[in-house]
């Protein structure tokens, strides 16, 4: 079926604000095109010339099977219990928790980010939500000693901030840190934590089961040499955060649980963006994937506000995925990921870098 065209200058205005754990943003974007078919079934021939080749952003929402799920990836089915599906229509905490299946890799190790203190703009910082957690993990029922042995990583992780920002910390801990984090979560009337985020894991190093749960698109199989450079699963409590960056490869990006917000630039309009970003910062302006220092710091707040801010570029698309939608993003587009919501609940995505 051909790539349609039906939303391409479509402008949507929005404001910086939250209601009911759910985030819009400051300035106006554009909507990327979309595809009338899912990337699961998609004209191979007709996305290489309309897409892959021009090197064009192109937007495919997901299909539901019978069960109301989509069922592009085994993960959607296996990996979650309740409502990840309509995350966007409830308020409250959390809307789905990982599945019982998750249990048998709980000492799986992962890499984690921590982002503490929460941002302001969407924690009053009045109760500190990661000690709260230590707290609930050292009172539980633990024969084996697992808890003490979370709570020890959190608390090595912790770092003071810097200046007036929030710091950011990167380590390593097992699968069981998020499955208890989830718990948390959902245990809690009013504290919660948020900000914990097993970020770029590298699909390749997951337990064998995991991989099957998530099999290479055909889309990145079919559309190029069939080359995969990398990819990574994502998962973590929102909000959720990736700075404004490009990567040498073209990128499928796909969404498994709750929302997540994508703004583009073009390879100039992004040059011209980051450019700007370092001379404020007085610093070379080198073109760079994802690192630490876009994390924290100066270089955080001027990332974010030239793409989610009143002063971002005109020139941003966007795209808005729930479970089951992708995102083909190609080589050299700048981009940045936000969730759509704040309030703590589970985020999932998984991506494949191909050529």
């Amino acid at each position: 079926m051909r790539l349609a065209r039906a939303i391409k200058g479509r402008w949507i205005p929005s404001l910086f604000a939250r209601t009911g754990g759910c985030r819009t943003f400051i300035t106006t974007a554009r909507l990327v095109d979309s595809s009338s078919s899912p990337y699961s079934s998609v004209d191979i021939a007709r996305f290489r010339d309309e897409a892959f080749s021009p090197g064009r952003p192109w937007f495919f929402k997901g299909t539901r099977g019978s069960s109301g799920k989509d069922s592009s990836f085994p993960a959607l089915l296996k990996w979650f219990d309740g409502d990840g599906k309509a995350s966007s229509l409830a308020p409250g905490p959390a809307h789905a928790a990982f599945s019982s299946y998750m249990g048998q890799f709980a000492h799986h190790i992962f890499p984690y980010e921590l982002t503490i203190p929460q941002h302001p703009e969407e924690d009053d910082g009045s109760v500190d939500p990661i000690q709260r957690f230590i707290s609930w993990l050292l009172s539980g029922s633990d024969p084996v000693n697992m808890n003490t042995m979370l709570s020890g990583i959190l608390q090595g992780a912790i770092q003071p901030p810097a200046g007036s920002g929030p710091s950011f910390s990167l380590f390593q801990a097992p699968l069981l840190l998020l499955l208890r984090a989830v718990e948390f979560n959902q245990s809690q009337d009013d504290i919660i934590l948020k900000q914990l985020y097993i970020a770029q894991s590298p699909l390749s190093d997951l337990p064998a089961h995991l991989q099957r749960d998530l099999p290479t698109p055909r889309l990145v199989r079919e559309a190029g040499k069939g080359d995969v450079y990398n990819s990574s699963v994502w998962m973590g409590l929102e909000p959720t955060y990736t700075p404004l960056h490009r990567d040498p490869n073209p990128n499928l990006f796909c969404q498994l649980l709750s929302d997540k917000t994508v703004r583009l630039l073009s390879p100039q309009a992004g040059d011209r963006a980051f450019r700007r970003v370092q001379a404020q910062l007085g610093r070379p302006a080198n073109s760079r994937i994802r690192g630490t220092e876009m994390m924290q710091g100066p270089e955080r707040v001027a990332l974010n506000a030239i793409v989610w801010g009143s002063d971002a570029s005109g020139d941003i698309l966007e795209a808005r995925l729930g479970p089951g939608d992708a995102l083909f993003i190609p080589t050299g587009w700048w981009h940045s990921v936000k969730s759509t919501h704040t309030d703590g609940r589970l985020n999932v995505s998984a991506n494949w870098w191909f050529r």
